[in-house]
């Protein structure tokens, strides 16, 4: 079983390294970590044991490539639980015995130096998320008290104009960068100060809103809400399952494949607000109606990909969930490059046909990469009038193949499935 410590190494100025983790890192017989922290905790680049992180998967396979019995440890900038390495290393290596070392992280050492306290406050993430001016306006709109973690991107300047455009040009609003290291800088002020000023890529702000209402929400979307065309469309109770099992946050990133007249991939916009929803679909009936409900009820958080899944989907952010409602005869494929992008992502397929439902749950069994499935079967009915009675009249049933990635992902299924999957 392998052992892997992951090792929190502050704000930044090694002052801020917990004497736990300099003792956890001195243990460990192999270390990975960026330039930066190895210099920090006084550990060479150089040094044999030393792996110098850069791709993140490429990191995660070389710590799989480890013997089981050499004791590993991952040094990371921060705070390991707080939007760090962590969860990805538990989603990749399932089986191995993970220590963690926690740490000071970027957000405390702001609100420390801001003597704000954090048990009131909200966080938000553009590092390295798709954290759209929609989504962080509506934040600001409802929260007494939000942080935001900063990139190269979503910088103060660009929170500032957001909220001034949004209408909240009337909050408090703080930066920072470079916090505990002799350049440290930090404002404060209303957002309009902060339009011209420039802070480092790694910044935080901080937007404090005493107007802030509670927000009410959101509400599952009916059928009749949709525009339509003859596009087929997944059905509203049918559409209501699929979210729940699909289980996304705020933050998960969505490939909805096949997305038809767009239902799914509206209602899972209007969920994940700080994260994204890639609507793929090739046919043209389709993408017209596809693109009008977007226009008209999604949020800024959804884009649409035109064209064969098989051949857009390459270089698209990378999913958290998938839902694919319709493969147009390569789900095969498209299944095995999702298995290529990690270990925890969520895959939902949605099969009406007898033949998409037997190659999904082939394909799912044959693959290493994907998870034993949970299959069930939907049937949902409605009541009609008949003379002075009713009657309940069923559609056809949808039976909904769910499964996850893992980490043996090196070998996809050999046998040719002949199945046409509509």
């Amino acid at each position: 079983m392998k052992k892997i410590t992951v090792i929190g190494g502050g704000p930044g100025n090694e002052a801020y390294i917990l004497p736990a983790a300099r003792q956890k890192a001195a243990a460990c017989d192999r270390i990975a970590g960026d330039r930066r922290i190895l210099e920090s905790f006084g550990i060479s680049a150089e040094d044999e044991r030393v792996h110098v992180m850069d791709r993140i998967m490429e990191t995660m396979a070389w710590i799989g490539a480890q013997d089981s019995e050499t004791h590993i440890g991952i040094l990371v900038s921060g705070d390991p639980m707080l939007y760090s390495l962590y969860r990805m290393v538990v989603r990749t290596f399932p089986a191995a015995e993970v220590d963690i070392v926690p740490g000071i992280s970027s957000v405390q050492a702001f609100a420390a130096r801001l003597g704000e306290s954090m048990e009131d406050a909200r966080l938000v993430s553009g590092h390295g998320r798709n954290l759209s001016e929609k989504a962080l306006a509506e934040a600001a709109a409802h929260c007494p008290k939000l942080f935001i973690l900063c990139d190269k991107e979503r910088t103060p300047a660009w929170i500032a104009g957001t909220l001034v455009n949004s209408g909240l040009k009337d909050v408090r609003m703080a930066a920072g960068s470079f916090l505990t290291y002799p350049e440290e800088k930090i404002l404060s002020g209303k957002p309009e100060a902060f339009l011209d000023k420039t802070f480092g890529a790694l910044s935080l702000a901080l937007v404090k809103n005493d107007r802030a209402v509670e927000s009410s929400g959101f509400s599952l979307l009916e059928d009749q809400q949709f525009s339509r065309n003859k596009t087929p469309m997944t059905r509203e109770e049918v559409r209501w399952i699929i979210l729940g099992k699909l289980r996304l946050s705020e933050s998960s990133v969505l490939w909805d494949i096949g997305a038809g007249t767009g239902s799914v991939s509206v209602e899972a916009a209007l969920r994940c607000r700080a994260g994204k929803v890639i609507a793929v679909e090739r046919n043209p009936q389709a993408l017209a109606v596809l693109r009008e409900n977007s226009a008209r009820l999604a949020p800024d958080n959804m884009e649409i990909v035109e064209g064969n899944a098989l051949e857009v989907i390459d270089g698209l952010a990378v999913p958290t969930h998938v839902f694919i409602g319709g493969a147009g005869g390569v789900l095969k494929g498209i299944l095995k490059k999702i298995c290529g992008l990690g270990p925890g992502i969520r895959i939902l397929i949605s099969c009406v046909t007898l033949e998409t439902l037997t190659m999904a749950c082939e394909l799912c069994r044959e693959n290493r990469g994907l998870k034993t499935p949970e299959v069930m079967t939907v049937r949902i009915e409605h009541s009609r009038p008949l003379g002075s009675y009713h009657v309940m009249e069923g559609a056809h049933p949808v039976t909904l193949v769910v499964t996850e990635t893992t980490m043996k992902q090196e070998k996809d299924c050999d046998r040719e499935v002949k199945i046409d999957d509509k």
